[in-house]
């Protein structure tokens, strides 16, 4: 098995998002995936050749419970906008993603990730670190 390396777009978001709040929390930051996540279908899990395409940003940016709120609908609006790079986020409690016209939705699953945003890419972010401008 390759050694996990995580998608260029998730690397550039995490980076837009430490120069944008540089003196958030990381202790919810992740990226790979545990002995939990290994257990199921997870982005957070390397493919056959590496890649990881699943990033969780710390929701708590700059110590205003509505900013990560905003982030994630920032995000959000940067893939309704036709960015393929986002698969779907996941943030308190809601999901959405291309399947239902990036429609917010209840999100149904054991985490309901309050705190931290999950951001899963597509296989169009393996190499595309382009910019995105949050």
């Amino acid at each position: 098995m390759p050694k996990p390396k995580l998608s260029k777009a998730a690397e550039q978001l995490r980076k837009e998002v430490n120069t944008k709040y540089p003196k958030r929390d990381k202790r919810s930051d992740g990226w790979i995936g545990d002995s939990a996540h290994s257990k199921r279908k997870s982005d957070h899990n390397p493919d056959a050749q590496g890649w990881v395409r699943a990033l969780d940003i710390d929701a708590d940016l700059n110590k205003s419970s509505k900013e990560s709120w905003l982030l994630a609908e920032r995000i959000r609006q940067i893939a309704i906008n036709g960015d393929k790079r986002i698969s779907y986020i996941i943030h308190q409690g809601r999901i959405c993603s291309s399947r239902l016209n990036w429609k917010w939705r209840v999100y149904l699953g054991s985490n309901p990730h309050i705190t931290h945003l999950h951001i899963s890419f597509t296989k169009q972010g393996d190499l595309n670190g382009k910019v995105f401008g949050i």
